[in-house]
């Protein structure tokens, strides 16, 4: 069965000459007025909020029958207005759209003024509705095989609009992030089985291929042969054999620094011979979720066209058990010549990045970024809500924090502080994997990191927890959650 591909749009016309399945009109609590452009449907909103049916009430919604042309009107509570932001409004529609699509319902238009007030902007409105109305509407289908004709779909929204502006710009922006975001939740969420490394670096081939970036595959017996012994150590319990994918987009003049962003991709995390215990094995196909937004990311830059030197390491492997698998005690020797004590094979995620890391920091690029589903312990910190990171560099940290506040993935800064360094002193090695004691976990991992990116600012995102979503509410699903997509392409098309 094809996948079902939802189309947003932009008009302007007046309410009176609309015809379409549903039409989502906002309120504010207490706010209940209707303005001229209501006229048509006056007599029916106002008797319904009238009888107290309807307050504005945050995430209320009610429908009323209308007419021929449009079939329901859609009351949806917008909650008091001083406490009313882009957040609100991307989680309402969110659930909103869940909400008609699992009632039937193929297009719905949005009648765009009613859900901006002075504090929201149209243009931004614009981009967030889209966004929150792709990503929203997600779902994992591809290995469903029974009941197809069971799974609906949206096919067309809507956004209704009094406004001159061309709104094409937004429409593209969000658009190609929410495709750039759900694949990246369509290769996490596929699993270990099929999106073995191979797999992932032939993707990788096709995307560079469509989009005219330079790619370059390297296979296990390069990969040794470029002393990456981390990465293979790592590696050489699974019959899967590790991949190394470089690749590069140049939006700018070639001698400009690029931007380095280093994504983890064990393809299947098992802990290795420190076994994941269960229920913690379940869905480790997730821990490929860095790679894979940095692919789609990558991908998404060269799309729109960014004006930046965007290059992407994705060491990828799988961490499993067998006589060849690397043990508690070994001492691996990382790409820059540092020698790890290995205390625990479940910390597997910073040996291959250490690789990566001190790779791409040859290239001197003008900043290193990885993204890492590197710890439980991001749980403990920050639980589901948000994710945490750490930096070198007070500019780079302040470049991920202002990308949060747009594009809405929240973040939270921990330091990393000299202190934490002794927790990983070796007495046979150069460092350990891990901190025995097993405190401050995110840190710990990300000082273990520092090592191997020199003196290149630099900047650590854990996306341990954020990286799956165990609900279905406001614009998440159960599932991959694309985590940092958002949060990366409003970084890059905001550089300075």
């Amino acid at each position: 069965m094809e996948k079902a591909t939802t189309s947003v749009r932009v008009l302007k016309v007046e309410l009176t000459k609309i015809k379409d399945n549903d039409l989502l009109i906002g309120f504010f609590k207490e706010k209940l007025r209707l303005g001229n452009e209501f006229r048509e449907f006056e007599n029916i909103i106002s008797s319904y909020i009238k009888d107290n049916d309807f307050k504005g009430e945050k995430g209320e919604v009610k429908s009323i029958y209308a007419n021929k042309n449009v079939k329901n009107i859609v009351l949806v509570g917008l909650g008091e207005e001083e406490r009313y932001n882009f957040e609100v409004l991307t989680n309402t529609i969110g659930d909103v759209s869940k909400r008609l699509r699992d009632n039937g319902t193929q297009s719905f238009s949005i009648y765009l003024n009613s859900f901006i007030n002075s504090k929201l902007k149209g243009d931004e409105a614009v981009e967030k509705i889209t966004l929150a109305c792709l990503i929203g509407l997600y779902k994992f289908t591809e290995y469903k095989t029974k009941d197809m004709d069971k799974i609906k779909a949206i096919k067309q929204i809507t956004i209704l609009t009094n406004s001159n502006k061309n709104f094409d710009r937004e429409l593209k922006y969000s658009s190609v992030v929410a495709e750039a975001l759900n694949k990246t939740r369509d290769f996490v969420n596929t699993p270990p089985n099929i999106a073995t490394p191979e797999y992932i670096a032939s993707y990788a081939k096709e995307i560079a291929k469509n989009y005219s970036l330079k790619c370059s595959v390297f296979d296990e017996k390069q990969i040794e042969k470029m002393k990456m012994g981390c990465l293979i150590g790592v590696a050489q319990g699974s019959v899967n054999k590790p991949r190394l994918v470089v690749l590069e987009y140049h939006g700018n003049d070639k001698k400009q620094k690029p931007i380095a962003l280093v994504g983890k991709g064990v393809t299947f995390d098992s802990g290795g011979l420190n076994l994941k215990p269960y229920p913690y094995i379940l869905n480790m196909k997730d821990d490929k979720g860095g790679a894979l937004a940095s692919i789609h990311v990558i991908e998404a830059c060269a799309r729109l066209k960014f004006p930046i030197n965007l290059v992407v390491i994705t060491p990828l492997c799988e961490n499993m058990i067998d006589a060849t698998s690397f043990r508690p005690d070994d001492i691996l020797t990382a790409y820059n010549g540092m020698t790890v004590e290995i205390k625990n094979t479940d910390a597997e995620g910073r040996l291959i990045l250490a690789d990566a890391l001190s790779y791409v920091a040859e290239l001197k690029p003008e900043v290193i970024i990885d993204i890492a589903t590197l710890t439980g312990a991001s749980m403990i910190t920050l639980g589901y809500v948000a994710t945490p990171f750490l930096s070198t560099d007070e500019k780079l940290s302040q470049k991920v924090k202002a990308a949060s506040q747009k594009s809405l993935e929240k973040v939270w800064e921990l330091p990393l502080w000299p202190e934490f360094e002794d927790n990983l002193k070796s007495d046979v090695a150069d460092i350990k994997n891990i901190s025995e004691e097993g405190d401050a976990g995110v840190i710990i991992g990300a000082t273990f990191l520092k090592n191997f990116v020199n003196d290149v600012p630099w900047v650590h995102i854990d996306i341990g927890t954020t990286v799956w979503s165990k609900v279905d509410k406001g614009i998440l699903t159960k599932g991959a959650t694309g985590a940092t997509v958002r949060l990366m392409m409003e970084m890059f098309r905001e550089w300075r």
